[in-house]
């Protein structure tokens, strides 16, 4: 079913009821989701004659779709105040289980930070990555070399950039850090390792001090949270992508961070997807309102 888009001038709720006027559409869910990468990979898994994918738009820029973690709860939160019924949002965990936020009624959330890390997470679509990228013998020596997995290599290499998000969020929410992991000085391209003195100095020069006592209070308190509920994983394609070009892992320049990210979505197993608290979770919401399907 073609995705839903509806004018954010119109009633959300008076919309969906319409939509679900037609005969065809009468038991047909709703789902919400935070942008074009979750569109990609739900398209294919959910119930194609029984489930849509809902975006609002925004006329007045030029049929802008809004979207993002913000809109889905903003529309969820619509909802969940109307009397439209078999609608669902899916959302990034982001920070939210490391702050104890609540959550909306009728939305399900990621194991992990994100989508992207839910899927690098899994060994089997790690291992087919690996395989469609890299080079077969540099991999081999590299994890001789560090000892170590490149899965945990990778964690090691994003985790830096996390924590400092984690920091920005709590102490200076306006700080601009998002490319800090495409600076050469930092993430050396030649060897893919990870200068944490430079990292240090420029985020310092740009006004977060992270040897400062709230700075290292905020980092303890997260020593011992799973890597992956932490690390973005938007960060971690693109540090993979480094890997994958510069001769390290290959010297595979069509490892681009799209291509990347569209292989590993269509890499993972529907079996293992379902064993994932995501997908039980909406096969839970599925049970609780019988009239309405989203996965196959």
């Amino acid at each position: 079913m073609t995705p839903l888009t509806i004018s954010n001038t119109q009633g959300l709720d008076a919309a969906l009821i319409m939509f679900r006027a037609s005969p065809e559409n009468k038991n047909c869910s709703f789902l919400f989701i935070e942008g074009e990468s979750d569109e990609k990979f739900w398209h294919s898994r959910i119930e194609e004659k029984k489930c849509c994918i809902v975006f609002l738009v925004s006329f007045s820029e030029n049929n802008k779709r809004q979207t993002g973690k913000t809109a889905v709860i903003k529309n969820i939160r619509t909802l969940n105040n109307s009397k439209v019924n078999g609608f669902l949002g899916i959302i990034d965990n982001d920070f939210d289980a490391l702050m104890c936020l609540p959550r909306e009624n009728n939305t399900c959330v990621a194991d992990t930070h994100d989508l992207e890390t839910l899927l690098l997470r899994s060994p089997t679509v790690f291992k087919k990555m690996l395989a469609e990228f890299g080079d077969n013998q540099l991999i081999a020596n590299f994890e001789k070399k560090e000892q170590k997995s490149i899965q945990d290599y990778l964690i090691e290499l994003a985790l830096p950039f996390a924590q400092l998000e984690w920091l920005k969020q709590q102490l200076k929410p306006g700080l601009e850090l998002n490319d800090l992991h495409k600076n050469n000085t930092i993430l050396i391209p030649d060897t893919w390792c990870l200068s944490q003195a430079n990292l240090n100095a420029i985020v310092n020069a740009r006004g977060m001090d992270i040897n400062s006592e709230p700075s290292q209070h905020l980092l303890k308190t997260i020593n011992n949270i799973d890597p992956w509920l932490l690390c973005n994983g938007h960060k971690m394609i693109d540090i993979l992508s480094m890997g994958f070009q510069n001769g390290i892992l290959g010297n595979n320049k069509k490892a681009i961070t799209e291509t990347i990210a569209s292989y590993i979505r269509g890499s993972i197993d529907k079996v293992e997807l379902y064993q994932t608290e995501l997908c039980q979770s909406m096969f839970i919401w599925q049970n609780n309102n019988s009239l309405y399907q989203v996965l196959i």
